[in-house]
């Protein structure tokens, strides 16, 4: 039997593809929560059988991020939406990010000056080429330079199979090769779309050449009435839909929870995800040592794997990978000394340059400050202490987060969760940025729960730093918060 056969014509399914090395745990998930997964690769079809579709059509996309440390979510409303309420249930601890417009969407836009563009509802654009300030512009969303949208003039329309882009090159999916490549080129040149441009996308290799012609025509009505609609407002308006685009990177504890997920379908150490996030060296060998999972203690493996990943971090220098949701990621690069083999702590040492004040801290920069950061693999929380030229102790800073995560060989990562704990001399402990984590939560960026627990870890946090602030009180600190699944 065909995977999926039993359940509908595959050509008719309209459902998620899902890729990448969560692949297994998400489709799990899915298919929990009675979402259709098509596309399936072979491996999928092979551990879940006619529980998923090798054929349909992919609305919805669901991929690792580049770095493997999280998911990449784009697809078309409403289905879209399904997903990231079912995301969002199973990994209550990862923020969710979800870009302020819609890419591929059509939108007019008021130009405000600076090559800025205003969009519905307030949002802020960077238009290609500029503009005249006040001119209203077509324009459509092609990528995202963080979480600011850049437009490009024109109308986009996007159907199932095909994007008609307005002034646009034909051009086929990556995902298509070959024969059917050169079929898909010909058919958009011979369809009558003079001032169009075709973006063939990788679910028109399953359609039918009838199906196919029906879309083009279709969209280029759509399109038309689009650049008929615009000549008609006065303000900025969303004129066609696009595609929602969000992010999850994904917190330790949530990667755990996905391993169990993974685990209801096939053998599967715990920090499964963790291990394959760590690269090439260790894939393979998370794959070898699940084949003895029948065979060996699971725990045993697991530990042992982990306890290698750590030791590959024992080099000279370290980088801190500070990864702020939606934002980007900080590198904070430093001298590295271990502390402590188990449970392992890294001091990381750094120089500071004179000029400006601490965040949080609220103290001058002087030339020969000298930050001394505790990083402790696992903890939610990651101490910086401060010093003068003379080692005298100006502040400490303790940043919130999720549990740091090993990425050999010389790197560390998490997420920054807003709220810090900070400690000065003068002004003793304060708990900063509380309303930017509760902002967060509103937004809709982080959940509830996850609120709640980072509310309380900075509770918890500045209890301590008020008892004791040197290197040893804190690094207790960041061993006592690591996150419980450590020794399990």
């Amino acid at each position: 039997m065909v995977a999926g056969s039993g359940q509908a014509p595959q050509e008719r399914v309209r459902g998620v593809r899902v890729r990448g090395i969560y692949a297994t745990a998400i489709t799990r998930l899915l298919l929990d929560n009675g979402i259709p997964v098509v596309d399936a690769s072979d491996q999928i079809i092979e551990r879940f059988g006619d529980e998923v579709y090798e054929g349909g059509v992919a609305l919805v996309t669901v991929k690792d991020r580049d770095d493997r440390r999280g998911l990449v979510i784009v697809g078309a409303k409403p289905l879209v939406n399904d997903v990231l309420e079912a995301l969002r249930k199973a990994l209550p601890l990862s923020p969710l990010v979800v870009m302020p417009a819609e890419l591929y969407a059509t939108y007019l836009c008021r130009v405000i000056g600076g090559g800025m563009v205003e969009l519905p509802g307030g949002v802020k654009g960077q238009l290609e080429g500029g503009g005249v300030k006040g001119e209203l512009v077509v324009a459509h969303v092609v990528r995202f330079r963080g979480l600011t949208p850049v437009l490009r003039r024109g109308v986009m329309v996007v159907g199932e199979y095909a994007r008609l882009v307005e002034g646009a090159r034909h051009s086929v999916s990556e995902h298509i090769r070959g024969a059917e490549r050169a079929m898909l080129l010909t058919l958009a040149m011979r369809a009558g779309l003079e001032g169009w441009g075709v973006r063939w996308r990788s679910s028109a290799r399953r359609a039918e050449m009838s199906e196919l012609l029906e879309e083009l025509h279709a969209l280029r009505r759509k399109a038309e009435r689009v650049k008929e609609s615009a000549g008609a407002l006065s303000s900025p308006e969303k004129l066609s839909e696009g595609e929602v685009l969000a992010f999850i990177p994904l917190a330790l504890e949530d990667k755990v929870r996905l391993d169990r997920v993974r685990g209801r379908q096939v053998s599967t150490l715990k920090y499964h995800h963790l291990f394959k996030a760590c690269g090439e060296r260790y894939s393979p060998l998370v794959d070898l040592l699940e084949s003895f999972c029948e065979c060996c203690d699971v725990n045993c493996l697991s530990k042992r794997l982990l306890r290698s990943i750590i030791a590959d971090l024992r080099r000279p220098l370290l980088t801190v990978l500070h990864e702020k949701p939606g934002e980007g990621v900080i590198r904070i690069e430093g001298k590295a000394t271990l502390l402590s083999l188990d449970p392992p702590i890294f001091k990381l040492e750094r120089r500071i340059r004179g000029g400006g004040t601490y965040d949080g801290l609220g103290l001058p920069k002087e030339e020969g400050d000298r930050a001394v950061s505790l990083v402790t693999p696992f903890s939610h929380v990651l101490p910086h202490l401060y010093f003068d030229r003379e080692g005298k102790l100006k502040g400490v800073y303790v940043n919130v987060n999720t549990p740091i995560e090993p990425c050999p060989p010389s790197s560390v990562w998490y997420i920054d969760v807003y709220v810090d704990v900070v400690w000065t001399q003068e002004g003793g402990v304060k708990i900063v940025d509380i309303n930017k984590l509760r902002g967060a939560g509103e937004r809709g960026v982080l959940s509830p729960a996850a609120v709640k627990k980072f509310e309380e870890l900075a509770a918890q946090v500045a209890d301590k730093l008020a008892r004791g602030h040197d290197i040893d009180s804190l690094a207790r600190l960041a061993v006592e918060l690591s996150c419980e699944d450590k020794s399990s």
